[in-house]
């Protein structure tokens, strides 16, 4: 991913982007469970659960990906270095996969399933 966000002459730093990337991605696939458990659990929120619990969560996945990732960017990058041009076209239909699902996944679900409050 980096190196395809590299390709972007206005992209001063790739690398952050694809951990951006990857922490909105993480971000809708937890928003998406969570819909779903509460379209099947009848759970009640209070009006306002939905942004502060959001905003924690965008903090919470930041910092874990910042250590678990982003901080072991070179030596991430070191272990793939090498990898063959067929592994990684593999790769890039399998992240594009991801990034479709994922997101047409929470669109669907929050159209469908989540109940409007009164």
């Amino acid at each position: 991913m980096s190196t395809r966000l590299a390709k972007i002459e206005s992209n001063d730093d790739p690398q952050f982007n694809g951990y951006f990337i990857i922490c909105f991605l993480q971000s809708f696939n937890i928003g998406t469970l969570i819909i779903i458990v509460n379209y099947f659990a009848k759970i009640q929120f209070a009006k306002n659960f939905n942004i502060y619990f959001g905003i924690f969560q965008a903090f919470v996945l930041f910092i874990i990906n910042y250590y678990a990732l982003y901080k072991k960017r070179d030596v991430i990058f070191k272990k793939f270095e090498n990898t063959s041009f067929k592994r990684k076209k593999r790769g890039l239909v399998y992240f594009w996969f991801y990034v479709i699902t994922s997101t047409v996944l929470f669109f669907v679900a929050a159209a469908n399933l989540v109940t409007p409050h009164n």
